[in-house]
């Protein structure tokens, strides 16, 4: 059973798109200050090849993301098992702790990219389906 209303998954959701920048906002804030303050021993030293190689990856996560969850009825369909939405949000944390723990610079770079890139595809996903 879900914590939000079923109509805030809908892409043409005014209290969705709230819902979405306000995770998406929180994501960034987080991300942002795991970089700048570098905490838990997590040390993230930017470069200019790897600001656009995680910019990249970033982008390309973002869209790939985002049509999955709004545009793919194929993926959707799949993603409302329970067990394949376990699964999946299970790789997805531990392979996150997993790349913090080998890479945390590329990581937290592209998670961070990639939440930015949410906000205008989040946007105009809304607009094409309002």
């Amino acid at each position: 059973m879900s914590m939000i209303p079923m109509e805030w998954g809908e892409p043409d959701s005014r209290p969705g798109i709230y819902y979405d920048f306000l995770w998406t906002g929180l994501a960034v804030i987080v991300l942002a200050a795991l970089a700048y303050w570098e905490p838990f021993s997590i040390t993230v030293s930017i470069t200019p090849p790897r600001l656009a190689g995680a910019t990249i990856l970033g982008v390309i996560l973002g869209v790939s993301v985002m049509y999955g969850s709004f545009v793919s009825e194929r993926f959707q369909r799949l993603w409302a098992d329970f067990r394949i939405r376990f699964a999946g949000l299970f790789a997805l944390i531990m392979g996150g702790q997993l790349g913090l723990t080998i890479a945390p610079t590329w990581t937290v770079l592209t998670m961070l990219t990639t939440f930015l890139a949410f906000i205008p595809l989040r946007i105009a996903i809304y607009l094409h389906t309002r």
